[in-house]
């Protein structure tokens, strides 16, 4: 009797353990769910801007140079310093852009299309230098160019799920005519964090030039 009494106090809190622990699951699954959306709009973003570099002149890969990486002889004549420039106020435009976005109301398509924008980009640069230059160019993205992109595409896709949804706050508060407050100072502070994190992704971009991309001309 005192083995069936225990059994079912055993089964009954395993059971309490994981009611209490099921909305700890979907909720975690709620907060990291905008970020997933980003981070699948990255790498859709990349595929496509793969996919258009088979078929891309090179007037037009120039003209994108400003934003994207697809002139590397211009980059390669600048010093250190104009490497650094370059890719920091490649990498400015898009987490600047995303956090104006995040304060407007009408921001949030602009937010999706401003990281899928960035994902073609990618995808673009990273094909147009494996069809160019073959495995000199995959060597050189890899070495060169990806632990740069990587680090910023960690800062982007984690302020723009928080930019997200303190846009939809924003719609919230201009339809009750309420003041943003701590809500703004904590999102702006974030995009300090993200600068931050932008300033190290060129300055890691501008180190690697440095020291190997002569080794791939």
């Amino acid at each position: 009797m005192k083995g069936i009494v225990f059994s079912f106090k055993k089964s009954h809190s395993t059971a309490k353990r994981l009611r209490f622990h099921m909305p700890d699951v979907v909720s975690a699954f709620r907060k990291s769910g905008v970020t997933v959306m980003f981070v699948i709009l990255l790498l859709s973003g990349l595929a496509f801007g793969a996919a258009y570099a088979h078929g891309a002149d090179d007037s037009t890969l120039q003209s994108l140079d400003f934003l994207f990486t697809t002139n590397l002889d211009a980059r390669m004549s600048k010093g250190a310093l104009g490497i650094f420039s370059a890719c920091f106020a490649s990498d400015f435009i898009f987490v600047t852009a995303i956090y104006l976005f995040g304060l407007a109301p009408w921001g949030l398509p602009f937010q999706l299309f401003t990281v899928l924008f960035k994902g073609f980009g990618t995808g673009l640069t990273a094909a147009y230098l494996i069809i160019k230059n073959g495995l000199n160019g995959l060597g050189f993205y890899l070495l060169v160019l990806l632990p740069g992109t990587f680090l910023f595409c960690i800062a982007l896709t984690g302020f723009s799920a928080l930019a997200f949804p303190f846009s939809i706050r924003q719609f919230k508060l201009l339809v009750s005519k309420n003041l943003p407050g701590e809500h703004f100072l904590r999102y702006s502070s974030r995009f300090v964090s993200a600068l931050i994190m932008t300033f190290c992704a060129s300055l890691l971009d501008t180190v690697l030039w440095t020291l190997f991309a002569e080794a791939f001309r």
